[in-house]
């Protein structure tokens, strides 16, 4: 079915998810470093408990994203990402209604599981899954699309801050991945390669030594420990 897509149909299907993972980095990573304060003020913590919050939340969506390739791996990407907008919705809500910091920790954990399933990691999976071998060039356009997530969402969220409120800010991106990304989502191409029957071969070769797949983990995290910290400290540095 994929192989018989025009040009620009897949256009559109690169379009569409890059859009989606778009919203889902603006409403989640990109979010305490314009909301944390004022939610903590709101709930009479220090920010410090906020940003910890977030820190378990991305616990969690590491905790989850082995069951997630394996879900996309066996029946494909569009349903989880899915999935991943109304859990993304459930725990923004929580946030914006959170009477105490218990309430608000949940609702960050719930945006975790949402990370675990709905950012890149699952994007690049879902991509492979309808592209196959062919998926680079995909993968690379959504990284670009979605690379404007801070560009969007810092300013976005900021709006609504100063317009309604943070709690209100919080509902304004629960609606719009109900009312955007789900329905975006929901027109990806269904199947999997792996489930057609069409999985590209891998090349026999010796397997990574645990030396370097541990080397590897440190590179990445070592990574992220920097990126995550300019995300969601940088605007109010500035």
């Amino acid at each position: 079915m994929i192989s018989r897509l025009s040009p620009a149909r897949r256009g559109l299907i690169v379009t569409a998810l890059g859009s989606s993972l778009t919203v889902s980095w603006a409403s989640s990573y990109y979010i305490p470093a314009v909301l944390a304060v004022p939610m903590a003020e709101d709930l009479g913590l220090s920010p410090v408990w906020v940003f910890g919050a977030f820190s378990m939340a991305m616990v969690v969506s590491a905790m989850v994203g082995p069951w997630a390739g394996a879900r996309i791996d066996g029946v494909g990407g569009r349903g989880v990402l899915m999935l991943s907008n109304l859990v993304f919705a459930a725990g923004l809500g929580l946030l914006a209604l959170a009477p105490t910091p218990l309430v608000l920790f949940a609702g960050w954990a719930v945006i975790g599981l949402g990370m675990g399933i709905g950012l890149y990691e699952a994007g690049f999976a879902t991509l492979a899954g309808i592209y196959g071998k062919d998926a680079r060039g995909p993968i690379t356009g959504i990284t670009l699309i979605a690379g404007f997530a801070s560009t969007v969402g810092w300013p976005l969220s900021g709006l609504m801050l100063a317009t309604w409120g943070w709690r209100e800010a919080c509902l304004g991106w629960a609606l719009i991945h109900l009312a955007v990304a789900l329905p975006l989502n929901a027109w990806l191409p269904k199947g999997t390669r792996t489930a057609a029957g069409e999985a590209t071969p891998v090349e026999d070769g010796p397997p990574p030594s645990r030396l370097a797949l541990w080397l590897l983990a440190f590179v990445f995290a070592a990574t992220w420990f920097n990126s995550t910290a300019m995300a969601a400290h940088l605007p109010g540095l500035l």
